[in-house]
């Protein structure tokens, strides 16, 4: 999600990647730098969270989930949701 948007907060133990840069910031993520590992993105929507799957999918990534109904849709559930603003 884009950092104006994680005021409303985020999943908890999630790492933020912004869609805008995720080609290039990835890699950045040790837990990430292997394309085996599953992976599962989100936006606020759904929207970017599916673009951002298919981005990964071209590149390589072997798992990738994107969360339908993206953050909106976590916290209608009323999913655990993490708001410390020192995380970012």
């Amino acid at each position: 999600r884009e950092p104006a948007e994680l005021s409303d907060g985020f999943i908890p133990d999630s790492d933020n990647i912004p869609r805008g840069v995720l080609e290039f910031k990835i890699q950045n993520h040790d837990e990430l730098k292997e394309k085996t590992q599953p992976v599962l993105v989100y936006c606020q929507s759904g929207m970017r969270g599916a673009l951002a799957a298919d981005t990964l999918n071209r590149m390589g990534y072997q798992t990738v989930y994107n969360l339908a109904g993206g953050f909106e849709q976590w916290t209608k559930q009323a999913l655990p949701v993490a708001k410390d603003p020192d995380a970012w």
